[in-house]
């Protein structure tokens, strides 16, 4: 009889906490951007944000239209990307055979420790370019963060420069 109770007990709890977080859209554990193409690259996509753990977040790009041979060096850069900015985060660069690419992300360039909450809100946009050779041309682009109600450039303007 006490296995039953505790069993039901803790089945109440579960059943309790998944619909909390199913109410609780701040509980998300992923945000998702779109990469539009750039400079009629035919390339575009998604980068995808997911909290890992207190520390550390995970951060995606899935492109499709890229080819196998090319590497495509990622970076969020801050501002949005009408206007451009300094880069603020190496990603790992986009494999071309896969269009993929994953880092995990604890902290920016200069030092300073990030979290998913930061990245989600940050004032920010990620570039994708062409190769390490020809970082002035962008394939894809796209607004993060508290910049998702920005408008991305048209793909005839080229983006914004964004320092590269």
């Amino acid at each position: 009889m006490m296995f039953w109770m505790v069993a039901l007990i803790a089945l109440f709890q579960f059943a309790a906490g998944c619909k909390e977080d199913d109410e609780n859209p701040s509980s998300a554990r992923a945000r998702t951007y779109t990469l539009g193409e750039l400079s009629g690259s035919g390339v575009s996509g998604s980068v995808t944000f997911t909290k890992v753990d207190a520390a550390t977040t995970r951060v995606a790009i899935a492109l499709t239209g890229t080819s196998e041979g090319n590497t495509h060096p990622a970076h969020i850069h801050s501002g949005n990307a009408s206007t451009g900015g300094p880069i603020v985060l190496d990603l790992n660069p986009v494999d071309g055979a896969t269009g993929k690419s994953e880092t995990m992300v604890t902290a920016l360039n200069n030092g300073t420790a990030i979290v998913y909450e930061d990245l989600i809100a940050f004032d920010g946009h990620v570039n994708v370019h062409k190769s390490a050779t020809e970082l002035g041309v962008m394939i894809a682009q796209g607004n993060i963060g508290s910049n998702v109600s920005t408008p991305a450039p048209s793909p005839d303007t080229g983006g914004g420069n964004g320092g590269y």
